[in-house]
């Protein structure tokens, strides 16, 4: 992953936009994941267009390592030291109790 972080930073900077402050780049990130419900939306419906979803999470993606990027966080080791913090607190036996409940509920609605 670092070495994706690595490549955006190297096409931002050749087209100037790594100027482009963090807080724009969250703006245009919240602006992607709206299209991904968008199409999650169609996709539930079976209406045209959910082909376009993985365009538009791979989009989400690109910006979530740029705003990472942005604020020095290296978001691989962060997300692994994250799992690992899950794997502690959601034991499995647990973990599996609570989603049989959640999905009990679910389809209640």
């Amino acid at each position: 992953m670092s070495r994706l972080q690595e490549r955006i930073r190297r096409f931002d900077a050749a087209r100037g936009w790594d100027r482009v402050r963090p807080e724009h780049t969250y703006l245009h990130l919240m602006e992607e994941l709206g299209e991904v419900a968008r199409e999650l939306l169609r996709r539930a419906a079976y209406k045209e267009g959910a082909p376009n979803l993985t365009e538009e999470l791979a989009d989400a993606g690109l910006l979530l390592y740029k705003l990472a990027d942005q604020l020095g966080i290296d978001l691989e080791a962060a997300m692994l030291r994250k799992l690992e913090a899950n794997e502690a607190r959601y034991p499995l036996a647990s973990s599996r109790e609570a989603l049989e409940r959640y999905l009990a509920h679910d389809d209640e609605d």
